[in-house]
């Protein structure tokens, strides 16, 4: 009877463990990196060569918006827009026009925390193909880059891992994410290109629940053998 009633203990707090593991794991550690609501433009018209850009202060660092404009098929009034407003950042190319835009954070910090951290981009329009190159440097000048063709529908999640480089993502100096339809691998010079994020956020990938259970479970038998020899 007594040994019954000590079994049912463990039996009880190998639950109650596994429950609170369970709905612990369900929630990732998320971080808003930006959300895009400090207001901020930049154009760059079509005179190839050109470089536009517009700083302001983000966190204890900036944010810097880049607009270059490539080509424009002989339309003097198309260029290449960057501006990030009410909570988007948009990226545009009139029409016969190419270019490129880039955020860049600087006094970045410390942004790996939890399993296999990733980036999670917010996309609101994309619209077309292009090419996309995200470039972490960090405070000893070692670079880590990922490239990779975007086209309608591509994963909105990059693993820090998935970054080529030695760079430390604990101590970054400086973080940028460019968009580019100059020249498009595969396709070649892209006009017209729309495209929009919501945010950029974040994230850690916690234990999978079938870990946990496996975990709470073992610690309930361990309580249980180790009462039973008493």
């Amino acid at each position: 009877m007594r040994l019954t009633a000590m079994r049912l203990s463990a039996f009880g707090l190998a639950t109650s463990a596994a429950m609170l593991l369970t709905s612990v794991q369900a929630f990732a550690a998320t971080i808003v990196f930006d959300d895009f609501n400090d207001n901020q433009l930049t154009v760059d018209q079509p005179y190839p060569g050109s470089t536009n850009s517009n700083s302001i202060a983000f966190g204890a660092g900036t944010r810097t918006l880049t607009a270059e404009n490539t080509t424009n098929g002989g339309n003097p009034t198309a260029g290449t827009t960057l501006e990030a407003v009410g909570g988007s950042l948009s990226f545009s190319n009139n029409d016969k026009a190419t270019g490129s835009g880039t955020v860049t954070y600087t006094n970045v910090g410390d942004i790996s925390s939890g399993a296999n951290p990733f980036f999670f981009f917010d996309v609101g329009v994309f619209d077309n193909v292009a090419n996309f190159l995200a470039t972490a440097v960090d405070t000893f000048g070692n670079v880590s880059m990922y490239e990779e063709v975007l086209s309608a529908g591509f994963d909105p999640t990059l693993f820090f891992s998935q970054f080529d480089g030695m760079a430390d993502f604990n101590n970054l100096s400086t973080l940028s994410f460019m968009i580019d339809t100059t020249n498009v691998p595969r396709f070649g010079p892209v006009p017209r290109v729309d495209g929009s994020l919501n945010s950029i956020s974040i994230s850690a990938v916690p234990l999978p629940a079938g870990g946990l259970l496996l975990l709470a479970g073992l610690g309930g038998l361990a309580a249980l053998r180790r009462r039973a020899r008493v």
